[in-house]
């Protein structure tokens, strides 16, 4: 099945060490209802975090938790003691789409995930959807996924990024046997994080950023 942990390495930056050394050193202060300053993520020892709030409502955001690698910058909003972060410039997201579906003289069935230049990605996950409405999910490996369906055909597939979010409409497949689907993903500005309007709430003097379905939170630097 595979290892997931650095399916993006060297696709995305990496944060952690610099962002401490760029945003650690600012007291908190206040703007209107919301606080500004620098903020460290206190999210576990897996998570290194930071939220700079400038008085002059601009903002950065670094990220990095396992394999995902994040940063922003833009505006932010102070409404009703809330802060909203939008990115800008806004970042165009990722996109897959079909490369080609060829003739294999190998397995059944085939599928290889690419990135532009042609390398592989491991841990893509897929669905392969049958007419009969089951449907086979699993991820991909650097080399692609093969498997002998038995006979049966799978009429589409889709793809998803896990970490980013990445979705591929879903992709009709044609009804023969041995063939092999090239699909590719095209990163675009794939590790900013795109803020709009994204909340970020002031609770028992921590700050809480509501995004990607978790609510993370930021203590004040205090350092000098």
């Amino acid at each position: 099945m595979g290892n997931r942990d650095n399916q993006l390495s060297g696709v995305t930056i990496r944060p952690a060490v610099l962002l401490l050394s760029l945003l650690a050193g600012a007291a908190p202060a206040l703007a209107a209802d919301c606080p500004t300053g620098v903020f460290i993520a206190t999210a576990g020892p897996d998570t290194a975090s930071a939220l700079e709030i400038d008085p002059s409502g601009q903002f950065r955001y670094m990220f990095s938790e396992g394999a995902v690698d994040e940063a922003a910058e833009g505006r932010w909003q102070c409404v009703e003691g809330a802060l909203l972060l939008s990115t800008q410039p806004r970042p165009k997201p990722p996109e897959f789409h079909l490369a080609d579906i060829t003739d294999s003289a190998e397995a059944p069935f085939s599928l290889l995930v690419t990135w532009p230049d042609g390398q592989g990605i491991p841990a893509v996950d897929f669905k392969l959807s049958f007419d009969d409405g089951e449907t086979i999910s699993d991820y991909t490996q650097s080399d692609g996924w093969s498997y002998d369906l038995g006979g049966r055909r799978p009429r589409s597939v889709q793809v998803f990024e896990p970490f980013f979010g990445t979705i591929s409409p879903v992709i009709p497949l044609p009804d023969r046997d041995h063939i092999r689907v090239n699909i590719v993903l095209t990163p675009n500005d794939m590790g900013v994080a795109d803020f709009q309007e994204t909340r970020v709430t002031n609770e028992d003097g921590r700050l809480i950023l509501h995004w990607r379905d978790r609510a993370i939170p930021y203590a004040a630097s205090r350092d000098d």
